[in-house]
């Protein structure tokens, strides 16, 4: 069996990630916290480039995998009917992320989760991912190491209000946390 795990699994270096270069985040919204769990929407922000995409569930995500109802109507409010609607496959959607994220590496904020859902969805679609995805805190500790102090938690920035997560709004919030975390050391 092939691995598509797109996380970055090496050392962060000035070889391997350029720390002025600009910083993509990535987010995604899944049918449900469980090991049956599958993705649902993949959201990037970049000063760039922003979007999203819906991913229509396979079939057997649908038979056998979990979907949690609270998630559905309480956090990301996205149905499967609207999957079924207005998602796109699931090679669709690798190719479309492939070419949107190039080679670069993408920051995430659990990459425990958003690993395994991208993980899934590659595999699924028997493509290699081209990008390399990284946890918010290897990149913090990566900015510490090249010249960068910490001026605020991670958990000071995060909000924990009542709003819709929804997978492009999730990766520009992190973004913007992720530039105000860290500033160079004077």
């Amino acid at each position: 069996m092939k691995i598509f795990d797109p996380r970055f699994y090496g050392n962060l270096n000035l070889s391997n990630f350029d720390v002025t270069g600009k910083l993509i985040t990535i987010d995604i919204e899944s049918s449900g916290i469980s090991k049956n769990g599958y993705p649902i929407e993949v959201g990037w922000y970049s000063k760039d480039s922003s979007g999203s995409i819906l991913i229509k569930p396979e079939p057997d995500w649908l038979e056998n995998g979990f979907w949690c109802t609270y998630a559905e109507t309480h956090v990301h409010g996205i149905s499967k009917k609207m999957l079924l609607r207005k998602g796109i496959d699931v090679v669709s959607a690798a190719i479309r992320l492939n070419e949107t994220l190039g080679n670069s590496v993408v920051v995430c904020d659990v990459v425990e989760f958003d690993g395994t859902w991208l993980t899934q969805l590659f595999s699924k679609a028997n493509v290699i991912p081209s990008f390399k995805l990284i946890g918010h805190l290897e990149l913090i500790d990566f900015k510490k190491r090249t010249g960068c102090h910490l001026v605020k938690s991670f958990s000071e920035l995060q909000s924990f209000e009542n709003k819709r997560h929804r997978a492009q709004d999730d990766a520009k919030q992190l973004h913007e946390n992720m530039l105000k975390i860290t500033e160079p050391i004077a």
